[in-house]
């Protein structure tokens, strides 16, 4: 893939990057910065899964202390080819365990938090049951009326790929038009933008035959055309190849929605903004 930099000459960020810090990725922080030198990328997020729920598949793999001696070493390492690695994680269902994960995040010098939604009650939206057991429309309505109440909670920085139900959801149940949806997604950014929380540009899928990123276009249009200004883009990535994929795609999409700028996070607050 042919990646198109900013006015500025570089790839701004990359900050949705997983690890084997990670249960469900083995590419070490090392090889991942590599990628991310190689293509360019000025700054990266490592935002490995920290998911208290017990039916999860990372239930109780992630480990803070190794988490950040692998990024203190690749620091040490990469810093002076030119990279920024930003300190991050992503919480799973962050306003159902916040009182297992709120200490994590007091104990340890986070730059970035990423907020996520795989669940919906007992079930994982990975899974076609899902779709199986509510139908196509009460699998989407559930999950946005879910979503918002987790942005509600807030407690985090940026809402992680905010329709990732579509992900699985656009094959089981042979389509996703977010028009349909607009009624409920338009108070999931209304709780974001009170609440101070960005979102993300997440381009894996289109990796996945989805064919738009997360948030699609329209979406992300609604959230600018009601005051939302933070914006992240990532890769979602787990493996090296993935490092930066997309990333020109997220860009074309957020100038077309009206983004001018990226936050760039520090000690989990914006440092600055990014032109693109």
């Amino acid at each position: 893939m042919t990646h198109h930099p900013t006015p500025n000459g570089y790839l701004p960020q990359d900050y949705h990057v997983h690890t084997e810090a990670s249960c469900d990725c083995q590419a070490t922080m090392a090889e991942m910065c590599r990628s991310a030198v190689q293509l360019g990328i000025a700054e990266i997020a490592f935002t490995d899964h920290f998911d208290p729920k017990p039916e999860d598949l990372c239930y109780g793999y992630y480990r803070p202390e190794r988490y950040f001696a692998a990024l203190e070493a690749a620091r040490r390492e990469f810093a002076p080819q030119g990279l920024t690695i930003r300190a991050g994680v992503e919480l799973g269902e962050y306003h159902l365990f916040h009182a297992h994960m709120a200490p994590v995040l007091a104990a340890w010098p986070y730059d970035f938090v990423l907020g996520s939604l795989h669940w919906v009650g007992d079930q994982i939206v990975f899974d076609e049951g899902y779709f199986r057991a509510h139908g196509p429309h009460d699998s989407f309505a559930r999950y946005f009326t879910e979503l918002e109440r987790l942005a509600r909670f807030g407690g985090f920085d940026v809402l992680s790929h905010p329709d990732v139900v579509k992900r699985v959801g656009y094959g089981a149940v042979g389509g996703f038009d977010i028009r349909q949806w607009e009624d409920l997604v338009r108070p999931v950014w209304r709780a974001c933008i009170e609440n101070g929380i960005g979102i993300e540009i997440n381009t894996s899928s289109l990796r996945g035959g989805v064919g738009e990123v997360h948030p699609g276009p329209e979406s992300l249009r609604w959230y600018r055309e009601m005051g939302g200004e933070i914006l992240t883009i990532g890769s979602d990535s787990h493996r090296p190849g993935h490092v930066g994929a997309g990333l020109d795609v997220a860009l074309d999409v957020a100038r077309t929605a009206g983004f001018t700028r990226l936050a760039s996070f520090e000690g989990r607050r914006i440092a600055r903004w990014i032109p693109i």
